[in-house]
């Protein structure tokens, strides 16, 4: 790729700049002293190329613009393998960037956005601004090459960023080691804290049982106080009841009682008469015989009469039992069975009613268990009550205030039993705290394990990745010194006048030269400063040779800023005509800025540049 012209409008120094009909090869002279504007051409070379310069970022392309001015733009006409191309690009001072990429013989639009520019030109030349800066343009910050620039020769291998990408990880690798021994410590730690934790996990379970068997006894003891009420509240009506059922019971006893007699006397004597009519004759022979029949006839009749009327008062006093003095009866054994467990309840400790474990619990705790609930002196009668009302022979208040009685000793049993709950709850809830806790450190140390784990693989993903750079460099090294060993002996004979005409590159990067005077190799450093100038830039065509031919373009231009500063007169007349000589291959079109016109070699175009002018046309 080489240019062929270049309008620049408000860029840098120039409020307009225009180079026309530019040479395709030669040497192209940009003369001129300090702040001509000679370095503004190739600042508006890379930033129509890319939007970019040197000393410029991408972002902050604004800083381009003239001062004064609102935007910049620079037009390049190019020159690649045969076609031509226009490529524009501009920047206003709010750092928004534009570009559009033509092509002059199609006459059509290749790209129209700086991304799509940039992947054209990558499409088009093979490079980006990277490879551009390190193989195509010499600036003066590239000039100064201490110990051979090994930084700038690795950049050229294309190892620099390897060597950035090594360096940060074995940084991280060392971090990383003092984060696995920290982390480990943590987790140590933690693991320590469970263990001086100390907990019993069966005892949560073991206090559950309690707990649930203390309050099914509470719940009974609150069922029992119900059932009490319900009863003892029906009792009166009850009684009542009872005393007047009772009474017709009996009564209806009395009549059946007397007409079974009446019916076993009207029997016998109709049976008298009808079966031993001669005994009868002679105890009632003053009576008539229709007399005597009629009275045996009369028996029978009085006898089936009272029978019948038997067979009534029984079948009615059976109702009167089943239907109505049994229920009652039964009232009166639930209501003596809910005064007799109340009874129970209130007189016996609570620990005969809770289960063992429950129990060897409370006397563990030291808790109370008092062996009544209640020191109301009438409590002595209350089984008399009860056994009398089972007959319902007891009053209705002697019910009432034994009810009272034991409701009061059922609430102090309840609330007795409230006081052992509150002793073990707060247990459980020491324990769950201590669980809860001891829960967290085990969900901590089993974070601090997937660190650790996460932790060990980025180590070995790490440890890979370097051996992995590190084979890479070493064949980047390989493959970086066969480039050199191909392009740099004749440029370097030639550049040199023939003293160095051969160099060595080590594995670290520092750069080693033949000399045929000693015999032996030299440290880059041994060199006189205007020799490794010269080997520089011999490096730097080389590798411009190499990229030129790797992308297989046949003419590519190449810009060198001031590259004979420090030179002597005749190093730089012989760098010139090594230049020259140069030209003559890929790398034709060979663009170098100087204080003066270069003498005694031929240019193909010299441009002069001139302090305190803002417009430029050649």
């Amino acid at each position: 790729m080489i240019i062929t012209s270049i309008i620049a409008d408000n860029f840098r120094k120039y409020a307009h700049l225009q180079l026309d009909n530019l040479p395709d090869s030669g040497l192209i002279a940009l003369t001129g002293g300090n702040e001509s504007g000679k370095s503004s051409i190739g600042d508006a070379i890379q930033f129509g190329l890319f939007g970019c310069t040197d000393q410029v970022k991408s972002e902050e392309a604004a800083k381009l613009i003239h001062w004064g001015a609102s935007h910049a733009s620079v037009a390049l006409r190019l020159q690649h393998r045969g076609h031509e191309y226009r490529l524009v690009r501009s920047v206003d001072s709010e750092g928004n960037v534009a570009a559009t990429l033509f092509s002059t013989e199609e006459e059509i639009t290749l790209a129209d956005t700086p991304e799509t520019v940039e992947r054209q030109i990558k499409a088009l030349f093979g490079y980006y601004y990277g490879a551009y800066s390190k193989a195509f343009y010499w600036g003066q910050q590239n000039s100064n090459m201490k110990d051979g620039d090994s930084d700038n020769l690795r950049a050229m291998a294309g190892l620099k960023e390897h060597a950035n990408i090594s360096e940060q990880l074995e940084r991280e690798q060392k971090e990383r080691i003092d984060t696995l021994r920290e982390l480990d410590a943590r987790r140590q730690h933690t693991a320590q804290s469970i263990d001086t934790l100390h907990i019993d996990e069966n005892q949560m379970s073991h206090l559950t049982k309690i707990v649930n068997d203390v309050e099914g006894r509470q719940q009974q003891l609150t069922l029992l106080g119900q059932r009490l009420n319900k009863e003892s509240s029906a009792y009166p009506i009850n009684l009542e009841k009872f005393q007047g059922i009772d009474s017709r019971s009996r009564k209806i006893g009395k009549w059946t009682f007397i007409t079974l007699l009446i019916f076993l006397l009207a029997l016998l004597t109709g049976l008298f008469f009808m079966f031993t009519p001669e005994w009868g004759n002679k105890l009632l022979s003053s009576l008539s015989i229709s007399l005597r029949e009629s009275l045996g006839q009369g028996a029978i009749r009085l006898a089936s009469i009272t029978a019948l009327i038997g067979a009534i008062l029984l079948v009615y006093g059976w109702y009167v039992d089943v239907r109505r003095l049994r229920p009652l009866q039964t009232q009166a054994r639930n209501l003596t069975n809910a005064l007799e467990e109340s009874y129970q309840a209130c007189t016996q400790p609570v620990s005969r009613s809770l289960a063992t474990d429950s129990t060897d619990y409370l006397v563990e705790k030291h808790i109370d268990l008092p062996e009544v609930s209640t020191t109301h002196p009438d409590m002595a009668v209350v089984p008399e009550w009860i056994k009398t009302a089972s007959q319902y022979k007891a009053k209705a208040l002697y019910v009432h205030s034994a009810a009272d009685i034991l409701n009061a000793g059922l609430s102090n049993r309840s609330d007795e039993l409230n006081e052992h709950l509150d002793v073990i709850k707060t247990d459980i809830n020491a324990i769950q705290q201590q669980l809860d806790h001891q829960a967290k450190l085990q969900a901590l140390v089993s974070q601090q394990e997937t660190s650790l784990e996460q932790e060990r693989r980025q180590q070995v993903v790490t440890t890979i990745a370097v051996d992995l750079l590190k084979q890479d460099a070493s064949h980047s090294i390989e493959r970086f010194n066969q480039l050199v060993k191909t392009h740099c002996p004749d440029l370097l004979q030639r550049f040199t006048q023939k003293h160095y005409k051969s160099l060595e590159i080590s594995s670290d990067f520092s750069l080693k030269l033949l000399s045929e005077e000693k015999g032996d190799f030299l440290d880059f450093n041994e060199i006189s400063t205007g020799t490794q100038r010269q080997v520089a830039l011999a490096m730097r065509i080389a590798l411009a040779n190499a990229l030129a031919d790797a992308t297989k373009t046949d003419k590519q231009m190449l810009f060198l800023d001031e590259p004979f500063a420090f030179f002597d007169p005749e190093r730089t007349n012989n760098t010139l005509h090594s230049l020259a000589e140069t030209s003559k291959g890929i790398v034709s079109q060979i663009w170098l800025t100087a204080q003066t016109k270069p003498e005694g070699i031929k240019l193909a175009q010299v441009i002069n540049c001139q302090r305190g002018n803002t417009t430029l046309k050649a």
